[in-house]
């Protein structure tokens, strides 16, 4: 800072020299208070380029996606799976046999001779398969076989016998 003098007359009589002191403060010529305003330019303009290139490259990214590689198609063979329930034994007074059909229904069908079978065909991959048999006799036998081949075979030799078959994957 730096202080300055000013001598005025006095409007009065007697003329007398008053003197005014100031103080004048000077600005510092420094080269961050020459330069501040173009860094803050330059700043904001890098800041604005980056958002310009960001936002064209996400619209290149929508507008022309990759080309992605076709999945290659799968032949799934669906052969057709022939199921039979078979029973036989003795039946004595009479029976009856409950079972799953290819949809999970139980099936029941009462007995008036053995053997007694049943089949069906199914086009699904898997199946679960289940059979009972319950008869007066003094012997009872299942089996159930999935295209030919006996998949389970149980039997049982008392009176008033009974037997379950069961496949959990056919």
């Amino acid at each position: 800072m730096v202080t300055t003098c000013a001598c005025r007359t006095d409007g009065g009589h007697g003329s007398k020299d008053i003197c005014v002191s100031r103080r004048v403060k000077r600005r510092k010529s420094g080269v961050v208070s020459k330069i501040w305003l173009p860094l803050v330019v330059l700043g904001v303009i890098a800041i604005v380029s980056y958002g310009v290139t960001t936002v064209r490259t996400l619209n290149e990214a929508i507008t022309s996606p990759p080309s992605a590689s076709p999945i290659p198609a799968t032949v799934v063979q669906i052969n057709p799976k022939n199921v039979t329930y078979e029973v036989f034994g003795s039946l004595g007074g009479g029976g009856r046999v409950t079972y799953a059909d290819l949809n999970s229904a139980p099936i029941e069908v009462t007995l008036a001779s053995l053997p007694w079978s049943h089949s069906e065909t199914t086009m699904a991959s898997s199946a679960s398969l289940s059979l009972v048999a319950q008869v007066d006799g003094d012997s009872v036998g299942c089996r159930i076989l999935v295209d030919g081949q006996v998949r389970d075979e149980q039997s049982v030799s008392h009176d008033g016998a009974a037997v379950a078959c069961t496949v959990t994957a056919a």
